[in-house]
């Protein structure tokens, strides 16, 4: 079996790999986004991956979908009750969010959350709002419209901790990123989470 070499990071200046990446392509190393950034950035209308644990056995269900999200606040998703996705959330109590950008400057924000509830059925006026994030509102009023509200359920997810990567700017120094607090609402990244290499 071939190995691969560590990756080893030279100095970004001119002429580095780093450099060449950074000149063609807009990419530098990655850095974690800031509180604040990383908020902003999930509360853009992405499509989210969401990943639950699942049965025994199985590696965990992964399914994209809408959601909503208000900085400091919670993320909520809408889905049928009946469904596979709400057994295991309900089961799992707890979810990862991931939503990225897929075009350069790539970045990406994953949140581990615990379950805090289920709402059932889901609010139609939620289930609009969610849906205006992504369809207009006439067709959002739609989409809602197609389902029984009785087979809707909202899941509010709270974040627990974060992992953040922004490939669009030079890498800070590890000595010259602002600590996040510990023991806050919104957990930080912990140490070696912060983006993989």
């Amino acid at each position: 079996m071939t190995s691969i070499a560590p990756n080893r990071r030279r100095p970004t200046a001119d002429g580095s790999l780093e450099a060449r990446l950074a000149q063609l392509d807009g990419l530098h190393p990655p850095r974690p986004l800031s509180p604040v950034d990383r908020e902003e950035f999930l509360a853009e209308s992405h499509v989210a991956v969401l990943a639950i644990d699942a049965d025994s056995g199985r590696p965990p269900a992964s399914v994209p979908l809408w959601y909503s999200y208000e900085p400091g606040g919670d993320v909520v998703v809408n889905t049928s009750v009946s469904s596979r996705k709400a057994r295991l959330i309900r089961t799992a109590g707890s979810a990862t969010l991931t939503v990225q950008r897929a075009t350069p400057p790539y970045r990406y924000v994953v949140v581990e959350c615990q379950v805090v509830d289920a709402i059932h059925p889901a609010p139609v006026p939620v289930r609009r709002a969610i849906a205006r994030r992504y369809l207009s509102p006439e067709g959002a009023d739609i989409a809602v419209d197609r389902y029984d509200p009785d087979d809707q359920v909202l899941f509010v997810l709270r974040p627990q901790r974060w992992h953040t990567a922004d490939f669009s700017g030079p890498s800070l120094p590890t000595t010259e990123r602002s600590p996040e607090p510990v023991g806050s609402a919104h957990p930080d990244n912990e140490p070696g989470d912060l983006h993989d290499e």
